[in-house]
């Protein structure tokens, strides 16, 4: 939702725009609260036959919402205009830009990447980090957000993860067995606390043949026009994150990954589990603490879910459970965070590494105001290497685990494109 808060910056625009009653849509809606953070509010919007969101600063309760609207297979991003009393809006919505939805593939299962090899040199091993989910459900993980296009470029082509500084820049090159049609990106994720590593930004600086590519947000995933068998990477990887950066047009985007995840849990369950009276308000002591619980021995990786609601009961589950519940309890602390699905690589030597399908993983990323970050909320058998880097132990032991994972299947997102510049 980045593209929302740059829309009010657009005062110029916006203020044409909401003197003009021919482009004003009349509502009197429907308001279901979702999420918040960052003294934000988001409230799903429901009106006749389109659905929406309004983002609402807590507190307040009439003027001009940054928010959208979407109808049939558009999507209108706006200004809504009016009163918001209870759970009622009324007043005017008010579009600046629509967007027609992309089409991807929507469902992911194991059998779908069952020839998916590609090989990757790199100076350090990184994971190919492929689709985004939102929600879990009937045992799988979903994306149930909106997948919007808003700009298509050849490359160069940057992806913004965090700003950081002590930062260095890797370059990275993967071949594809078989063309792909979406890229992924490579990235270095925390795999035991605390966070160390912050991927501050990846770009796709070619690709084989060159193509449009179409960067799609929520969630940070790559289309590209043409099916690519290779493509070269920068990567920045910083050791602290910057803690003042200027104006933050990525809070409201992130505002997609707050709401409810699709689990219950005893609040006096999580309370004894994870204990945050001594951490503070402080999202990565947060995140530190829920990460230092799940990976520290106490819970036991297991190759078949037991359901993520019932790992703290039952002190195991599967990476599915670990990940679904890590969601879970930073965004009740109002910290927005989602699930990402991608692979690791094998190293062969000399830098070089081969992914497949037989080695995918799943990992959180959350969200703490100046960017995300990447970690893997399970216990995983060895220790890094000195710098940036997993170990060779604890590769063969994911690869077991994660062989049977055949029940993720989840539904690709549906995504706002957003640009920022700074690092």
């Amino acid at each position: 939702m980045s593209t929302l808060i740059m829309l009010l910056l657009l005062n110029a625009i916006i203020g044409v725009l909401s003197q003009s009653n021919s482009s004003a849509v009349p509502m009197n809606a429907s308001l279901t609260y979702v999420g918040s953070a960052y003294s934000m509010v988001v409230y799903e919007v429901s009106y006749v036959n389109s659905t929406g969101y309004i983002i609402v600063p807590q507190g307040v309760y009439e003027g001009r919402f940054a928010g959208l609207l979407r109808l049939g297979n558009f999507v209108y991003v706006g200004i809504y205009n009016g009163l918001i009393t209870r759970l009622t809006f009324t007043g005017y919505f008010i579009p600046v830009v629509s967007y027609e939805a992309v089409s991807v593939p929507t469902v992911l299962s194991i059998g779908n990447y069952s020839y998916y090899v590609a090989t990757a040199q790199s100076k350090i091993p990184v994971f190919l980090r492929y689709l985004v989910f939102n929600e879990y459900g009937n045992g799988t993980l979903i994306n149930t957000l909106p997948l919007i296009t808003i700009n298509s470029l050849k490359p160069p082509l940057t992806i913004w993860f965090s700003y950081g500084y002590d930062c260095s820049e890797y370059m990275v090159n993967v071949t594809f067995y078989s063309p792909m049609k979406i890229l992924p990106i490579p990235v270095v994720v925390n795999l035991q606390p605390p966070l160390m590593y912050f991927v501050s930004n990846v770009s796709i600086v070619s690709t084989t043949p060159n193509t449009d590519l179409m960067l799609l947000e929520p969630g940070d995933i790559v289309v590209a026009s043409t099916p690519v068998t290779a493509v070269n990477y920068s990567m920045y990887i910083c050791r602290k994150l910057a803690e003042n950066f200027g104006e933050n047009t990525e809070a409201l985007y992130a505002m997609e990954y707050v709401g409810p995840v699709g689990i219950s849990i005893p609040s006096e369950l999580i309370t004894k589990a994870f204990n945050m009276n001594h951490i503070g308000n402080n999202p990565i002591n947060i995140i530190n603490k829920v990460f230092y619980v799940l990976t520290n021995g106490r819970y036991k990786l297991i190759t078949y879910s037991v359901g993520p609601e019932n790992l703290l009961i039952l002190n195991k589950g599967s990476p599915i459970d670990f990940t679904v519940i890590a969601m879970y309890i930073l965004r009740s602390y109002n910290i927005p965070t989602r699930v990402v699905y991608g692979f690791y690589g094998i190293s062969t030597g000399d830098d070089n590494y081969i992914f497949s399908s037989t080695t995918s993983i799943l990992w959180d990323e959350a969200y703490i105001g100046n960017g995300w970050v990447m970690f893997t909320p399970m216990p995983l058998l060895g220790k890094p290497m000195s710098g940036v880097g997993f170990g060779n132990v604890t590769l063969s032991i994911i690869i077991g685990l994660i062989l049977a994972m055949p029940w993720i299947i989840g539904y690709l997102t549906y995504v706002i494109i957003s640009h920022v510049k700074l690092r």
